[in-house]
C-alpha cells in the first residue's frame, strides 16, 4: 500500500503541477493560434499534463511497485486483450445507436476534409493514453492499494470504493468547459456516474481492462467521430451533436 501511494502522489505532482506548467509554457511558445494548426495546438495543450500523469505511473509502476503498466491495469492473470478489444466495439456500437436516437441534433462537420485528416493523429496517439492513464490512477492505483492484487468478488461488496472513485473522477472534471455551459448539475452526474460505474465493472470482471477499454472508445468517439459545443477535447469530428452539454450521450 505504501508504495501504491507514493506512486499515486509521484503522478499527482507530474499531473498537476509540472504538467499545468508544461502545458502553460506550451501554449505560450511564439506560434501562430488561428486556424487548424492553433487548434491542434489546443488539443495537444490540454493533454500535455496527462502525458506527464503516464510517465509518472510508467515510471513508478516500474521503478516502485516492480511490475509492468499493463499488468497493473489488467487482471489476476495479467491483461486481457480480448476482453479489453470486445469492450470498447460494443461502446463504440452503443454510443452509436444513442446517437441515432436523436439523429435530428447530429449535423455533419463543415470543416475541410484535410482538417479532420490532420487531427486523426494527435487524437490516435494523445486520446487513448489520456484515458487509460485516468483509469489507472483513478481506478486501479487505489484499489491496488485498498485490496492488494485479491479484488473483491462482488461489486456490492466494493460500493464504498466505487463511490469514492466516482468522486475523485468528478473532481478534477469540475474545470471542464461544459461545467460552465449551462446545467452543471447533468455533468456532474455524468462524470461520478462514470467513475463510479468504471469501478464497478472493473470489480466485476476482475481487472481494469474493460474499463479503460470503454473510457478509450468514450473519448475516441467523441474526438473522432461525434463532438459537441463546449466539450473538453474540442477536435474536428465528423459530427456535430448540437444538443451541447445538456442532454448529450457521451462526455469526456
Amino acid at each position: 500500500p505504501a508504495a501504491g501511494v507514493l506512486v499515486l502522489l509521484l503522478s499527482f505532482v507530474l499531473w498537476m503541477n509540472f504538467g499545468s506548467l508544461a502545458a502553460a509554457l506550451f501554449y505560450a511558445w511564439p506560434a501562430s493560434r488561428d486556424g487548424i494548426l492553433g487548434a491542434i495546438r489546443d488539443y495537444i495543450t490540454v493533454h500535455i499534463p496527462f502525458i506527464l500523469m503516464f510517465a509518472g505511473l510508467l515510471f513508478g509502476s516500474n521503478a516502485i511497485l516492480k511490475t509492468r503498466l499493463r499488468e497493473l491495469a489488467g487482471g489476476n492473470k495479467g491483461f486481457r486483450w480480448r476482453l479489453s478489444l470486445e469492450t470498447g466495439a460494443i461502446y463504440l456500437a452503443l454510443s452509436a445507436a444513442l446517437t441515432l436516437l436523436h439523429i435530428r441534433y447530429i449535423s455533419p462537420n463543415a470543416a475541410p476534409a484535410y482538417e479532420k485528416l490532420l487531427f486523426l493523429l494527435p487524437v490516435l496517439l494523445l486520446t487513448p493514453m489520456q484515458a487509460v492513464s485516468e483509469e489507472i490512477f483513478f481506478r486501479a492505483l487505489p484499489a491496488r492499494i485498498i485490496y492488494g492484487s485479491a479484488l473483491p468478488l462482488s461489486p456490492l461488496r466494493a460500493l464504498p470504493y466505487s463511490a469514492v472513485c466516482g468522486l475523485l473522477f468528478l473532481l478534477p472534471h469540475l474545470w471542464n468547459p461544459e461545467m460552465h455551459a449551462g446545467n452543471a448539475i447533468i455533468p456532474m452526474i455524468y462524470y461520478f456516474m462514470w467513475g463510479f460505474l468504471a469501478a464497478m465493472l472493473s470489480i466485476a470482471t476482475g481487472g481494469f481492462e474493460a474499463a479503460a477499454a470503454m473510457h478509450a472508445a468514450n473519448n475516441l468517439y467523441i474526438a473522432l467521430l461525434v463532438n459537441y459545443p463546449e466539450s473538453a477535447m474540442p477536435t474536428e469530428a465528423l459530427f456535430i451533436d448540437s444538443t451541447g452539454t445538456s442532454d448529450a450521450a457521451t462526455l469526456a
